[in-house]
């Protein structure tokens, strides 16, 4: 049976190419915040898959079996998570016991300002106690919605985390068949097709940027605590992982993983040259991360425009919380790479990219 296509020299008015667009984006846009449930796990767990699928061939290599090789991949992955999650909660337990002396320390310091604007704006202790009490009522009438949102979100993620080990066993075991679904649905037939370049190049891609990312934060966690160490702050492997950690958030996650260890110095050492020194090692960390680690190691493989990639940022915080600036920054570049395999959509493709030259 033959398909029979549009000729490609038939045009549409400007104005309806232009609505069907604004429709579509806020179709997908109402699909993202109500599918967000679904979509979310759905979306880690495809990432995951991607990159666990190189190490369930060298077992299926072994002659293990698919389903015995994709159980035993996801138990290499669980220890090796529970590995890191041992070793940072063994800090933390650490950090914890000093809590209270940062307590007493927040007691003291907010002595101090209390003081210092009693006698530079004139504002008496009385009126001061007065203020504070009134933030706290509002704390106090917040504090119901927060912790309601606070269960809300621990149970979203021990169903995400419950749920995702399950979807990555499936979406390895049933590969072939997604593979066989996308190839009969856009072509005839054909193992060379251009719908199995395009996967392979899906694949590819996010392989290589997880790969990356991974060694991003392993280089960095290694610089983070040598330089907090060097520095002489407490707890610097703690500090050091943490920060490292959030830089899977583009951009902003290493600076928000400055801040602990930054109250930290100034609220806990006695040398105003400890905190200085630590903005020094996180700027420089920044600064090679930034300019030399991350452009050699992850490179363009995720080759998107920092605007765009900001904008994806926002967008993805906006409607899915930090998981979404964590998926949104690789699925636009995923999205890219679709664009660039279909000629109509070269244009978008060609937005999205970092290169200002025009390819054909």
């Amino acid at each position: 049976m033959k398909h029979h296509r549009l000729k490609s020299g038939q045009k549409y008015p400007y104005w309806l190419k232009t609505t069907l667009i604004l429709v579509g984006l806020s179709l997908l846009v109402v699909v993202l915040i109500y599918g967000k449930f679904i979509l979310m796990p759905l979306a880690f767990s495809a990432f995951f898959a991607m990159l666990l699928n190189p190490l369930v061939k060298v077992f299926e290599k072994m002659k293990m079996g698919r389903a015995l090789s994709i159980i035993l991949t996801l138990l290499v992955i669980v220890i090796c998570v529970a590995g890191v999650l041992s070793l940072i909660s063994a800090q933390f337990i650490q950090f914890t016991e000093r809590i209270p002396e940062v307590t007493e320390k927040l007691k003291s310091v907010s002595n101090d300002a209390i003081i210092l604007l009693e006698e530079t704006v004139g504002i008496s202790q009385e009126e001061q106690s007065q203020y504070l009490q009134q933030g706290i009522n509002n704390l106090i009438d917040k504090s119901g919605d927060f912790a309601s949102s606070l269960v809300s979100a621990t149970t979203n993620a021990f169903t995400v985390m419950t749920l995702m080990p399950i979807f990555i066993f499936f979406m390895l075991y049933y590969q072939e068949m997604f593979r066989t679904f996308f190839q009969k649905l856009f072509e005839v037939k054909g193992t060379d097709s251009k719908v199995d370049k395009l996967l392979d190049r899906i694949q590819e891609v996010t392989q290589n940027y997880l790969v990356g990312m991974l060694t991003v934060i392993g280089i960095l966690a290694v610089l983070n605590t040598t330089g907090l160490l060097i520095v002489g702050l407490d707890h610097a492997l703690f500090f050091g992982v943490f920060a490292s950690l959030l830089a899977i958030i583009p951009y902003i996650g290493i600076i928000i993983g400055a801040l602990p260890p930054l109250l930290f110095a100034l609220l806990l050492t006695d040398s105003l040259l400890t905190p200085v020194f630590v903005i020094v090692v996180f700027a420089t960390v920044q600064f090679l991360e930034g300019n030399f680690i991350t452009p050699r190691i992850v490179g363009s493989k995720v080759s998107i425009n920092p605007f765009i990639a900001m904008v994806a940022l926002i967008i993805g915080g906006e409607l899915w919380g930090i998981s979404g600036m964590i998926l949104f920054v690789p699925l636009i570049g995923i999205l890219k790479v679709v664009f660039d395999q279909i000629p109509e959509m070269k244009p978008y493709g060609y937005l999205l990219g970092n290169s200002v030259k025009y390819h054909e």
